[in-house]
């Protein structure tokens, strides 16, 4: 159901315009590899574990369809590691670049105190925070 500020609504959740697109788009890629394997909707969603009208809903981009549909669905296309690798982090570019703009461009030891006392940790090894090694 659409609401007043243009976007879609289920079960009281708001769904936006473009999340709407990518859920329709994901529903027709989903229909689409059903019947390039030639798999009928009934025996697919056997398959899955739902009745027929919760595949259609989900092939018609249903947002209010359960993630452990959509996870079922793409294990009945032998394709649950798109789900399993989704956001891995190892592939998040974003991420990443956020890390490598964390890098501190020069590691210093340091300074010793005021009163000529040496700092606690210099000769006891690396200063550690958030569980990365800062430098000695």
């Amino acid at each position: 159901m659409k609401a007043e500020d243009g976007t879609f609504r289920t079960k009281g959740s708001p769904v936006y315009p473009a999340v709407a697109r990518a859920i329709g788009k994901l529903g027709q890629d989903i229909s689409l590899a059903r019947r390039s394997r030639r798999i009928p909707a009934e025996d697919f969603a056997r398959a899955m574990g739902v009745s027929r009208a919760t595949l259609h809903r989900l092939e018609k981009g249903d947002a209010g369809v359960s993630l452990n549909t959509l996870a079922m669905a793409l294990n009945a296309l032998g394709r649950l590691d798109l789900l399993t690798n989704l956001l891995d982090q190892t592939k998040d570019d974003v991420a990443l670049m956020m890390l490598r703009q964390d890098v501190p461009t020069r590691v210093s030891k340091p300074r010793a105190k005021k009163n000529g006392s040496k700092p606690d940790d210099a000769t006891t090894g690396p200063i550690v925070s958030n569980d990365e090694v800062e430098g000695w």
